[in-house]
């Protein structure tokens, strides 16, 4: 039940007066500044505690409000705090005892149950207004200390129920934080998947694709816990180990987890892979070179891909866990990584390749010191972070969700149909990835507008996803770019409809098939193109797997409103 005090009428209207008078339109920003003012040392930012924009345009302001034309707006601003001091001083007295304003009466929804907060520990509701379905369960802490992630309590093994999973229960939860409804874990248990062996799910074929493929990843973990895309040290046998000339070890781990826990397999449950999935969290949390918070990462200059895949694959372990705790060690570790993304955000609401990157040097095409705002691939990782936090009941600022918003009105083509790479409209200048730039820009577009609101019958929508039907999955003739394929199978998952089915028979089917079989490569995938050469192996495996779990990873967005 939401209840509407003083406190947070008082907190609205302030807010209103900061907003009109003093153009500022991100609250995650007037936060930011408050702290700067009375926690000075606190130097967390990228940009280690130097004025930033909005300080200084704070600072403009403060001095247009001491000069004559500013007199008129301040004498404004210095009423309306009287006015408020009057206000707070009659009411407070008078406040003794009150509960608040029941806003929502004893209104009960058909079909929806009453439900508590997982964000906070009172069940009182959180920043985000999100509420979740809780199971009833033993909460288990997990200390700072300890050398395992794994909890101290054991489950029944026979369970179906491997997490307490928004979503599972009842698809129709209303938007929150700015997200559309739905899209939880609920399936990922083996009651989940058993379910989805049969028609529009992944066929007993597809599940015995995505066990081999995971013993290959398994067998391929590093001796630290962590993954790598360069395992050409590791493992003598295996061919196509990564290209790359930086070996983005946050990147790869991060995507090896993902593709256990697509599975349900996490750190706590029973399972051949528990503890794989375990050391696999400690070196993200801990390793002080190669995990998210190591030197590497600092030093990489793609760092925001391994932040925003780091960051989804905390917050699903967070979600996946049985305490759903947000103040235990992984949750912590979750949050911290979703403030670092919306920290990073760029003004047009998109993110580059660093947090501290202010122009594209790096492509001469853009020309120097030009900030193109991002572009969509960055995007992708990092919206579907803050979609897997608040799935976790982690907190997700509105303000970064409606900058987001933003960000892909400025790349929208065609109404919405299509989307660019870049705000200023420039392609990819590699003329490899340029020639497929388009498809994976679309369905990334797509995607993320699902996340963020759009439904099925929205025109733009309904066209744009037409429109990748029609491209099928391999929309240049010979030629598979599972970069392409991984964001369009979520997207078609997400819609439902009868192009869903055909496209996931079909993909399925391109996967079982084109997976080695022998040697040591059996279980995994590579298909050479421009954009996961980089990852080499390791990068085609965990998204081909990631693609074959679909039909379980994620519950689908808005396919029962069809």
């Amino acid at each position: 039940m939401k209840r509407l005090t003083f406190p947070a009428l008082l907190a609205g209207l302030l807010y209103h007066l900061w907003y009109h008078d003093c153009t500022m339109t991100r609250a995650g920003d007037v936060l930011y500044f408050l702290r700067q003012i009375f926690f000075p040392n606190w130097t967390d930012r990228e940009d280690g505690g130097n004025p930033t924009e909005l300080q200084k345009l704070l600072a403009a302001i403060l001095l247009h409000l001491t000069s004559r034309n500013g007199t008129g707006v301040l004498f404004s601003l210095v009423l309306h705090a009287f006015i408020l001091a009057i206000l707070a001083l009659w009411m407070i007295p008078k406040m003794s005892g009150f509960a608040g304003v029941d806003i929502l009466g004893s209104l009960n929804v058909p079909g929806v149950e009453q439900s508590v907060n997982i964000g906070s520990a009172n069940g009182t509701a959180d920043d985000n207004g999100t509420q979740q379905n809780v199971a009833s369960t033993e909460a288990t802490a997990v200390s700072d200390t300890t050398d395992q992630l794994v909890s101290e309590t054991e489950t029944d093994p026979d369970t179906e129920s491997l997490a307490v999973t928004p979503g599972a229960e009842d698809w129709q939860t209303a938007a929150r934080g700015g997200f559309g409804m739905g899209g939880g874990y609920g399936n990922r248990n083996p009651g989940g998947r058993g379910r989805m062996i049969g028609g529009g799910g992944t066929g007993q074929g597809g599940e015995d694709a995505v066990e081999a493929a995971l013993r290959w990843l398994a067998f391929h973990q590093q001796t630290d816990g962590g993954w790598s895309f360069d395992f050409a040290n590791s493992c003598g046998q295996c061919s196509h180990s990564s290209i790359s000339t930086v070996d983005r070890r946050t990147a790869a781990t991060s995507l090896a987890l993902l593709a256990f826990l697509g599975a349900g397999y996490t750190h706590q449950e029973p399972s051949p892979y528990r503890e794989n999935v375990d050391k696999g969290l400690l070196f993200l949390i801990n390793d002080p070179n190669g995990g998210i918070n190591g030197a590497a990462i600092q030093m990489d200059t793609l760092r925001m891909y391994s932040y925003g895949l780091g960051t989804i694959a905390l917050c699903e372990a967070h979600a996946l866990s049985r305490e759903r705790d947000p103040t235990v060690r992984l949750g912590r570790e979750a949050q911290a990584a979703l403030w670092r993304i919306e920290a990073a955000q760029r003004n047009s609401g998109g993110w580059n390749y660093r947090p501290d990157q202010t122009s594209r040097r790096d492509f001469i095409v853009y020309g120097d010191n030009v900030d193109v705002g991002g572009d969509t691939s960055i995007f992708s990782w990092q919206l579907m972070a803050l979609k897997s936090g608040q799935l976790g009941g982690l907190h997700v600022s509105q303000s970064v969700l409606y900058a987001a918003r933003d960000f892909l009105d400025l790349v929208a083509l065609d109404g919405g149909r299509q989307y660019h790479y870049t705000p200023n409209k420039v392609w990819d200048p590699d003329p490899e990835r340029r020639a497929n730039s388009p498809y994976t820009c679309a369905a990334i577009g797509l995607l993320s507008r699902m996340y963020l609101g759009w439904k099925p019958g929205d025109l733009f929508l309904d066209a744009g996803m037409e429109q990748i039907a029609r491209w099928g999955y391999t929309p240049r003739a010979g030629e598979v770019n599972l970069y392409y394929a991984y964001f369009a199978t979520l997207a078609l998952h997400h819609y439902g409809g009868e192009h869903w089915d055909e496209w996931n028979t079909g993909i399925r089917e391109l996967l079982i098939q084109s997976q080695f079989r022998q040697g040591c490569e059996s279980g995994s995938w590579y298909f050479q193109d421009p954009y996961c050469d980089s990852g080499g192996r390791l990068l085609n495996t965990a998204l081909a797997v990631m693609i074959l779990e679909t039909p379980y990873r994620f519950m689908p967005l808005y396919r029962e409103l069809r």
